[in-house]
């Protein structure tokens, strides 16, 4: 809650719509002229998204039972930057994307779900409603088939007519409406434009996403001996959240103005690979001592370095 206090005290201004995204775009509309409202909002739904990754890592057995350091680094993250403690586009897309995780993961486990594999295409697709760059998400459902060694077409033809669905129906809409042409153009020159967002990015962002790098990459190396203790379900799917940091990182060709605020996406596998290394460690007062100076750490950017505008 500290960590959101500023954005209480001064709410930033929800980031206006890029590209054609529909359901962002209504909620822009209905909620960016109550600045505090989005920001109680976003609040909420981070602390929701906190609360279903949780369950999803029990679920799966992909942390110690009953522990809270994933959730609290989860939470620590999705409110690490300034102009993304409000309801921007991705804490609606993550929403959805958990929901695609949720589901890829139980394919390992329950082959022959097709219902699953559509519902994980499905759920990309309207997290592109809200978020378009998560577009490219779909090869990552590609990945995980070959991942979990399950490779029938089936399963390929069930994920795209997930994906497509919700297109279909979105179509229909625009050419009832006479904007079909109008909004295939607009898509076809959302993804031909490669922009990396701001060249210039200040000490508010560099400092806190060097120090979560090293920790993933401190954790990758730490977790690298023990993930082949683990069975090989375990280990199939901590691979899945490695890939999920490979396609996070692809967004980043389209994320343009939400260049801070595309990390998001990472979070599920950040998250995991932090608290797995903590947990493995045997002196808990570093675990303590790492996870109070990246609070401190934050407070002062959010508080200090990164000043918000005030609506």
């Amino acid at each position: 809650m500290m960590l959101w206090l500023p954005a209480i005290i001064h709410p930033p201004l929800m980031p206006a719509p890029e590209g054609p995204v529909i359901l962002y775009s209504v909620l822009y509309d209905i909620f960016s002229g109550t600045p505090l409202l989005s920001v109680i909002l976003g609040f909420i739904l981070a602390c929701w998204e906190t609360y279903f990754f949780t369950r999803l890592l029990n679920k799966n057995e992909l942390i110690v039972k009953n522990s809270s350091l994933a959730s609290l680094i989860f939470l620590i993250l999705l409110s690490i930057f300034p102009d993304q403690l409000t309801l921007t586009p991705l804490l609606p897309a993550l929403f959805f994307i958990l929901f695609v995780l949720h589901h890829l993961l139980i394919i390992y486990s329950k082959p022959e779900h097709f219902d699953r594999v559509f519902a994980a295409g499905f759920f990309t697709a309207l997290a592109s409603l809200f978020y378009l760059p998560v577009l490219i998400w779909f090869g990552f459902i590609i990945v995980s088939f070959l991942l979990f060694r399950s490779g029938k077409w089936r399963e390929w033809i069930a994920s795209t007519i997930g994906l497509l669905t919700p297109y279909i129906y979105l179509a229909i809409y625009y050419f009832w409406n006479d904007e079909f042409l109008l909004k295939a153009h607009e898509y076809s020159d959302f993804f031909r434009q490669l922009k990396f967002g701001p060249r210039c990015l200040d000490p508010g962002f560099w400092v806190p996403e060097g120090v979560i790098l090293v920790l993933t990459i401190w954790g990758l190396i730490k977790n690298r001996r023990g993930i082949m203790e683990r069975t090989v379900e375990l280990r199939a799917k901590y691979s899945l959240f490695i890939w999920l940091l490979l396609f996070s990182g692809l967004t980043l060709v389209y994320a343009r103005s939400l260049i801070t605020s595309n990390m998001m996406l990472a979070t599920p596998a950040f998250a995991l690979i932090i608290s797995s290394a903590m947990t493995g460690l045997k002196k808990t007062r570093l675990i303590e001592l790492v996870l109070i100076l990246l609070f401190i750490g934050l407070l002062i950017n959010n508080f200090i370095i990164q000043p918000f505008s005030v609506s």
